[in-house]
């Protein structure tokens, strides 16, 4: 059997995949937002930049969410229908549909600059706001677009094509944003808000880039579909027929985008209002925006590229399962997926905990490092429960129980919002991740609880991995102070110094955890030790 049917038949290894193409995506997320803090060199513009991201990937997630999800689930149904001849008209089909609400999107984001920056700014710097945001509006018609593809192969379980895009957009918009940035500021001597101009700019280049190099692995990887539907006897599904299947798949995903990814709009429009209401004067709430939508974004990012990873692997092989009436395999993939964001997911987030005023020390850019890292710590606890909380509802959404996701999303989302500035006024910046806490942990409880009952699924196994997960971060915990109080710390001597010790302390950390839960078994379990996790054999 060759590579590449292996991993289309094993769900561990299509995840492993798609995240490992986000992990390197927001790696260079994560290290190029480094010397861009330096660059700006204003707390101030670092929270307009993480602001205008999260207003941002909230329209794209409202105006594109749901259809990359329905073209994977649709391309899967017809792969394993053997229909070719349809398999060609949804990808058309996704192409111009993915265009029209791209355009959408730029229009409603560039025409609500105006009206959005008063919100997120103070009055002197509301036309540096707009012209952000503007900025970035362009950005919504070429990603969409890039989306269309992507969800085509991940129905096609060409999972390495899909964690390749993700890889090459970013790459191409680094080395941009880094290059025109830094020739703006220190070689043309230009104010440094061209630079935070440049920077919202690279992310609609980066997806025309993008968009040129799916089309180009398009041209090779269709010749078989295009071949085999020459041959095929029956025809394509009627267009009208296959409209309709893609809203009815679309439409329920695009609600959960709404109300799922409402943290994106409460940061950007609430956090700021319940900051002022709690007594934080400008200048704290600059540090308190730029710690919660510019360093805590690009940090929590890396957990939370688990959720996208693993569910674009999830959906075809669900919807595989379900159409052959596979029950074992249903049971399996859910239980798989849980496993994989607990393991890998809690030591990442409990890192950003432990080493959150070692981030400032030592990589960004803030005024006042003890606010800022007192915010980080916070925000690692939402990055996890932001982790978890896409994933169940994608299983939700995935096993075909619509209506009540739906429901309880709406209950969630008004959770959260209902929360969030009675609970800022009372706790500060904390408030916003207890709201956010609330809401997640009854979507989540009250989710898998559902799982469980309809398709039988027992979770007692994951809870004893918990356990033992839990004894590994209290290792992780011991080891790091231990560490600390023999020097391996950030105090003393150059950045560079304090950057390595910082390093050596963190994978010495890491491998406490490795350690633990390799003698407890945890990854052989989560990771089928053996044939079963290369070739997806149950």
């Amino acid at each position: 059997m060759s590579k590449s049917q292996n991993v289309k038949k094993s769900i561990i290894l299509s995840g492993l995949i798609g995240t490992g193409g986000l992990f390197a995506a927001k790696m260079l997320g994560l290290f190029y937002s480094i010397p861009l803090s330096g660059i700006l060199g204003s707390d101030a513009y670092m929270s307009y930049y993480g602001t205008a991201y999260r207003i941002y990937s909230y329209i794209l997630n409202v105006f594109t969410a749901g259809f990359p999800f329905a073209i994977a689930t649709l391309v899967a149904r017809f792969t394993v229908a053997e229909d070719n001849k349809t398999l060609l008209a949804i990808r058309r089909m996704a192409v111009s549909i993915m265009s029209v609400t791209g355009f959408l999107g730029m229009l409603l984001m560039m025409l609500s600059a105006g009206v959005l920056a008063p919100l997120s700014a103070p009055p002197e710097d509301v036309p540096v706001m707009a012209n952000v945001l503007r900025f970035l509006s362009a950005a919504l018609f070429f990603v969409p677009m890039l989306s269309a593809y992507r969800g085509f192969y991940q129905g096609r379980k060409e999972m390495q094509e899909y964690a390749f895009s993700q890889a090459f957009e970013q790459f191409f918009r680094v080395g941009f944003l880094l290059s025109a940035s830094y020739l703006a500021v220190y070689v043309l001597h230009r104010e440094r808000r061209y630079a935070l101009y440049i920077a919202v700019l690279s992310t609609s280049i980066a997806a025309v880039a993008g968009v040129l190099q799916i089309k180009h692995f398009d041209r090779h990887a269709s010749k078989e579909i295009v071949e085999a539907a020459k041959t095929q006897q029956t025809p394509a599904l009627e267009r009208n027929e296959l409209l309709k299947q893609f809203v009815a798949l679309a439409v329920p995903y695009l609600l959960v985008a709404v109300m799922g990814y409402s943290d994106d709009l409460f940061n950007s429009l609430l956090l700021p209002s319940g900051l002022r209401t709690h007594g934080y004067n400008p200048h704290q709430t600059s540090i308190v925006l730029s710690a919660f939508n510019y360093v805590g974004t690009k940090l929590t990012a890396i957990p939370m590229i688990l959720a996208p990873g693993f569910t674009a692997a999830l959906i075809p092989h669900i919807a595989s399962a379900l159409a052959e009436k596979d029950g074992e395999r249903i049971r399996s993939n859910v239980l798989d997926c849980l496993n994989i964001i607990f393991y890998i997911g809690l030591p990442v987030s409990f890192c950003i905990f432990l080493y959150a005023r070692e981030v400032y020390d030592v990589l960004f850019f803030t005024e006042d490092p003890v606010m800022s890292s007192q915010v980080l710590k916070w925000i690692a606890l939402e990055g996890f429960l932001g982790t978890l909380t896409p994933v169940v509802t994608n299983l939700m959404m995935a096993l075909e129980m619509k209506k009540d996701i739906l429901k309880r999303l709406l209950v969630c989302t008004v959770i959260k919002g209902g929360l969030m500035l009675p609970f800022i006024s009372l706790f500060g910046f904390a408030g916003a991740v207890l709201s956010s806490a609330c809401g997640y942990l009854y979507l989540i409880f009250r989710n898998l609880g559902e799982i469980s009952h309809v398709y039988e699924i027992d979770f007692r196994s994951l809870f004893g991995k918990l356990i033992r997960i839990a004894v590994g971060l209290a290792v992780m915990f011991a080891v790091y102070h231990g560490l600390k109080a023999i020097g391996l710390n950030t105090i003393g001597g150059g950045r560079l110094i304090r950057l390595i010790k910082m390093c050596l302390n963190g994978m010495l950390t890491v491998a406490s955890y490795l350690a633990v839960t390799v003698l407890s078994n945890v990854p052989q379990e989560v990771f089928h030790k053996g044939r079963k996790f290369f070739t997806g054999e149950k």
